[in-house]
């Protein structure tokens, strides 16, 4: 029975909880678990006060009783049917056909033949917010994870987005409405044209579908961390929790491991991460890091910012290659931990160490609760996105403080697309004429590293990188805000997206070559890399969208070839040992699978055919390959490839029929 969509009202505490009060964190005190303590699973409680310091509005009693009354009625329903349709959300049903009226001899699929469309009306512009009060939707504080009878692509998805963020907040672009009306073509796989139900047991064996419900407890322990307490908790699925760090192991960190680990980190960390955001200085870091590996004490005339650098660099270098190698990331949280012992003195050294020092942090845990808006803020308030604050500046500070911004720039879009989130820089509000991250040899060249006549200079994929934030801006705004496609007509929407459609060829074709000597595990150190991005921004400007609601059938294949190559893409680089096991790509995938299964349900033909001509069955079976792999770091990506698993086995049973 669908409910309708309500503002949720939470209780708070009059107090802090006993955990943030002793840690001296903020808490946002709602009950009965604040956030922090429902991110790493911990006990929150109010112990030395009273429990009626809390507040109980009346507005939140009257929506606990709405609730049971809710739950009583959805109880009598399933009582008295013995088949559970899913719920489709949102102002418009989509009330499929049946299989003979999906797209039968037509050049579109539209509204018209098949009930389907993109309706974002309750995921709007202004977001899908999302109850969250420190716990999963279907989690019961007494008794764990309530899990659920069936499972759809929409809930999962968005289990899955939000697993890793601080906002329970998604928009149009996240894919969330996509994913619904995915789950609604793939009616067509049913034999009596119902909802095509994800069964709790394959092959006999029960598939943990609350692994995804329950993401805010698996994932934030290994992409978003609350470091005091997500040590308790192992990476690895299956493995024993991991010891707390006791006094004697934080000392023995106080001196940086051998001189072979940390060139080795060091390297690593401005062959990966700072080809992407260049936050800080190249040559000042690593001659602190010799300076130390020469003489340990050393470290003792050094500032707090130069220590949390080095400490952030060691640190940031062990979890990305980690992500990569699938290694255990205990050692990377140590070096997290001594950095963030000179955090709060680095914060007195100005705003631009300030900037940095929260910039490393959120390179070190990408989507947390200082993420990329807050340093927008700082970096707005400082002027940086104005031409005027660098002409007073000498050229290297100059081009400093621009790389900050930039690296700001770049980071609040990756987040603000995937999530579909307004973004925290408005491209109205950037006054920076030479919108470039301008090469420095002072800033960039390594003396201990072998330099190149051929190669291209590391910086250069930066500026590629951020060339592709622009093309992905302008795909967020001429695709997906329905205020600017409103006023569009048919021949204006086609050029838009054959624009960006070209605009992305462009910017793949130029790709820097010869690509720079960078190490041989860091992913973007290889042209595959710049391919899979190529494809995946395709299918974000294929699939249904606000410009076009109803795709023409070319539309479709292009999705579908987009969606099948960034998955063979996405396989070559993990037989390269290039793909980094992270949060975001595991998105990645299950929105490339989705737009797979979209595209080849939804086409026109006989499904046997379309099945053969596109070769689906094979591209989804590399796709299971790549979350089983991944199932070892998240329990989400089990849930996803067995409920890929049963499409293809229901994609095979209609092969079989042709």
């Amino acid at each position: 029975m669908p409910c309708a969509p309500r503002v949720p009202v939470t209780a708070r505490a009059k107090i802090s909880c006993s955990r943030c009060h002793r840690r001296k964190k903020k808490c946002d005190r709602v009950l009965p678990q604040c956030g922090n303590c429902a991110s790493v699973q911990h006990s929150c409680s109010l112990a030395e006060q009273d429990h009626d310091s809390a507040t109980y509005p009346v507005a939140f009693v009257r929506s606990l009783e709405e609730r049971v009354r809710e739950l009583e009625q959805q109880q009598a329903f399933l009582t008295s049917h013995d088949t559970l349709q899913p719920q489709v959300e949102g102002a418009t049903q989509l009330g499929l056909s049946t299989t003979s009226n999906l797209c039968e001899n037509t050049n579109e699929v539209s509204v018209e033949d098949t009930g389907l469309t993109f309706s974002d009306q309750h995921i709007s512009d202004h977001g899908n917010h999302i109850t969250h009060t420190g716990q999963s939707p279907m989690m019961d504080s007494n008794h764990g994870p309530a899990p659920r009878a069936q499972e759809t692509l929409e809930q999962n998805l968005r289990d899955v987005s939000l697993a890793a963020v601080a906002e329970p907040y998604l928009g149009t672009m996240s894919g969330l409405t996509f994913a619904k009306l995915t789950q609604a073509v793939l009616r067509r796989l049913s034999p009596d044209g119902r909802d095509f139900v994800f069964s709790p047991r394959v092959d006999g064996n029960m598939v943990p579908l609350e692994g995804a419900t329950n993401l805010h407890l698996e994932l934030i322990n290994s992409v978003y961390f609350d470091f005091d307490q997500a040590i308790d908790f192992s990476l690895l699925a299956g493995e024993p929790s991991l010891p707390l760090i006791d006094a004697s192991m934080q000392n023995e960190t106080t001196q940086l491991p051998d001189r072979a680990e940390v060139l080795h980190l060091a390297r690593f960390y401005f062959d990966h991460s700072h080809t992407l955001y260049p936050i800080v200085h190249q040559q000042e870091v690593m001659a602190d890091i010799h300076s130390i590996l020469l003489d340990p004490d050393h470290h003792l005339t050094l500032s707090p910012p130069c220590m949390f650098r080095i400490w952030m660099v060691l640190a940031i270098g062990s979890t990305t290659y980690s992500s990569i190698t699938l290694a255990e990331e205990f050692v990377s949280r140590l070096y997290y931990e001594k950095a963030m012992t000179y955090f709060d003195a680095s914060m007195d050294y100005g705003d631009v160490v300030a900037l940095e020092a929260i910039m490393l942090q959120v390179s070190f845990s990408f989507f947390n609760q200082i993420g990329p808006s807050t340093a927008a803020r700082l970096a707005l308030g400082m002027g940086l996105h104005c031409d005027s604050t660098y002409s007073s500046l000498p050229i290297i500070q100059a081009i400093r403080r621009k790389r900050l911004f930039l690296s700001i720039y770049m980071m609040d879009r990756l987040v603000s697309i995937t999530l579909g989130r307004p973004f925290a820089i408005h491209e109205d509000d950037i006054d920076i004429s030479s919108f470039a991250i301008e090469t420095c040899e002072e800033l960039d060249n390594n003396l201990s590293a072998s330099q190149s006549n051929f190669c291209k200079s590391p910086m250069a994929i930066t500026e590629h990188i951020l060339r592709l934030r622009k093309i992905a801006t302008d795909i967020a705004t001429k695709v997906y805000c329905k205020r600017v496609v409103a006023g569009y007509s048919a021949a204006q929407r086609e050029q838009v997206v054959s624009g960006l459609h070209q605009d992305l060829v462009n910017w793949r074709q130029s790709v820097p070559f010869p690509l720079p000597h960078l190490h041989g595990s860091v992913p973007h150190g290889c042209t595959t890399w710049f391919d899979l991005n190529f494809y995946t921004h395709m299918m974000t400007l294929y699939r249904p969208s606000p410009l076009f609601p109803t795709l023409p059938v070319s539309h479709v294949n292009t999705l579908a070839e987009a969606a099948a190559c960034a998955l063979r893409q996405a396989n070559s680089m993990r037989l390269q040992k290039r793909l980094a096991f992270n949060w975001l790509n595991l998105l990645m995938l299950y929105n490339a699978v989705i737009a797979l299964v979209y595209s080849v349900t939804v086409q026109p033909e006989k499904l046997a055919e379309s099945l053969e001509r596109l070769h689906a069955v094979e591209d989804l079976q590399l796709a299971m390959e790549m979350f089983e792999v991944l199932g070892d770091k998240f329990a989400a990506a089990k849930t996803i490839g067995a409920m890929v698993a049963q499409v293809v086995d229901r994609y095979q049973v209609h092969g079989r029929e042709v």
